[in-house]
């Protein structure tokens, strides 16, 4: 095999056998999947645009002559997979390259292949027709919503990965099957599965009562974190809804007069103010999905979600939590631990004291 990639890397007309299309793409995969292993093995403080330029000589070499290689249906295959890898590292001039070469020869690949954007914290792929001016219009809604958890929250870890980028893959359907969801088996990056219907922009609620924006807050908020284990989900599912619901409440309140809220009405049906009302007399406890967000709501009012973020920093700093497949996951021992020791004010830590124990504020 080492012979063989000499030989390929020494030939200067285009190669003709299909053969030999498949070593030059494994040249090229295989040294992003080593450099993702690597940083996630041990990321430090390494940001994906340092990573990205670790690539190998030999990797862009080869590259560059699969370009070269004359049309066929193993050279499409084996593009996409060049260029599917090429997001995995954020090689965008790459995946443009690739996308390039495969709308001049195989529209069907190119259109397999989908579109992508990237930006400073996330990268963002189109697939089933959306094109560049669909991504940067939802780029735009993307970043106002991370903007959004940061003035709330104030997290400091946005992938499961330190360093890596967010992914959210954004594809057009005919109808929303399945809703928005954080997809965690990805092993470099945290991943959203975006589904939309309207291939001009992003609108929210669809006209069938999908609630698309909220979706896009609460899957982040499985994104920031996790709760339990393999066999128990100890928040009961209502971790994202909380924090979905406190960042498009944040929207509706301070960005209703900017473009990108125009289509985006969900504040209308999700915020905190319409589960404080439904739970209204419900006691925090950690029993059921209810208690739980009663809880979390608790904390809110009480302590300040910045409170709550802080405490998932400190967690997260310490690197002591379970982890599945790279993902955090916390308890909420663990959350109450956070709060107390980030939390500067005796009354605060009573007040925290006071949720957990299920007791009455004085």
């Amino acid at each position: 095999m080492i012979l063989k990639l000499m030989f390929l890397f020494s030939v200067s007309s285009p190669p003709e056998i299909s053969g030999e299309i498949d070593p030059l793409a494994r040249v090229y995969t295989e040294a992003v999947r080593k450099l993702n292993d690597q940083h996630a093995q041990k990321p430090g403080k390494t940001k994906e645009p340092e990573l990205a330029k670790k690539l190998p000589r030999a990797a862009r070499e080869a590259m560059d002559k699969l370009l070269k290689t004359k049309d066929s249906p193993p050279l499409f295959e084996s593009l996409v997979n060049c260029g599917e890898a090429a997001l995995d590292l954020d090689l965008l001039d790459d995946f443009e390259r690739v996308r390039s070469r495969l709308e001049k020869a195989s529209p069907d690949h190119a259109r397999a292949l989908g579109t992508a954007l990237s930006r400073p914290r996330f990268l963002l792929r189109g697939l089933g027709g959306l094109d560049s001016e669909y991504l940067q219009s939802f780029a735009g809604v993307f970043d106002a919503v991370l903007d959004a958890y940061q003035e709330v929250f104030g997290f400091e870890e946005w992938s499961k990965v330190p360093g890596k980028k967010l992914r959210v893959k954004i594809h057009l359907e005919d109808k929303i099957v399945r809703p928005p969801r954080f997809e965690p088996q990805y092993p470099y990056h945290s991943q959203i599965d975006f589904p939309v219907i309207d291939q001009k922009t992003l609108r929210s609620p669809t006209p069938d009562g999908k609630f698309l924006f909220y979706g896009l807050c609460h899957e982040l908020g499985h994104v920031m974190a996790m709760w339990g284990n393999q066999s128990r989900e100890e928040d009961h599912h209502a971790w994202a809804h909380y924090t979905g619901a406190a960042i498009v409440e944040h929207l509706a309140q301070t960005a209703k007069d900017r473009p990108f809220m125009k289509n985006l009405s969900d504040g209308r049906w999700r915020s905190l103010a319409a589960e404080k009302k439904r739970l209204e007399g419900r006691a925090p406890s950690l029993a059921d999905r209810d208690g739980v967000l009663a809880l979390l709501i608790a904390l809110h009012d009480r302590v300040g979600p910045k409170a709550i973020g802080e405490a998932i920093n400190f967690l997260d700093r310490q690197d002591r939590r379970l982890r599945i497949n790279q993902v955090r996951y916390y308890t909420f021992k663990e959350l109450k631990t956070g709060l107390l020791a980030t939390l500067k004010s005796p009354e605060s830590r009573q007040a925290v004291e006071r949720v957990f124990n299920d007791q009455p504020p004085r």
